[in-house]
């Protein structure tokens, strides 16, 4: 379970300094990589909403989102924050780690890849490593 934790914190890192950076191309993520978790997180969520007996409506609602922003979290074109997740599966009555579950975690591996490039970027700049400490640590 806390490897998928730490897959979340993780690619939300990668996505963080990706938005901090000033010059995008520093940090090149593979998209594929990107789409295949949130794909992977938008089916189960899927699945789990209409195993639960939710339509996208009452779900939204329950999570206090638009239903614009379940679809596009759905279809995998839309990651969710930490605190989202952690509705979801409260709502869903499944753990984060279910929701993230991928017969192919061979994507962990260069998801951490990605964030150690991205922490290598940042090391010489004081104010966004200590913004992004400060994420981490709420994260946690």
């Amino acid at each position: 379970m806390y490897k998928y934790i730490l897959l979340i914190l993780l690619f939300q890192v990668v996505l963080l300094v990706y938005i901090l950076l000033p010059n995008k191309t520093e940090l090149k993520m593979g998209d594929e990589m990107k789409n295949s978790i949130c794909v992977t997180l938008g089916n189960n969520i899927k699945k789990y909403r209409k195993l639960r007996g939710f339509t996208q409506e009452k779900l939204a609602e329950e999570l206090g989102v638009e239903i614009k922003s379940l679809s596009l979290i759905e279809t995998g074109n839309c990651f969710v924050s930490a605190k989202t997740l952690n509705k979801l599966s409260q709502t869903l009555n499944v753990s984060p780690s279910d929701l993230l579950e991928d017969a192919n975690c061979s994507n962990c591996e260069r998801l951490y890849q990605d964030a150690q490039k991205a922490l290598e970027l940042l090391k010489e700049n004081p104010a966004k490593l200590k913004a992004l400490n400060y994420i981490l640590n709420g994260l946690l």
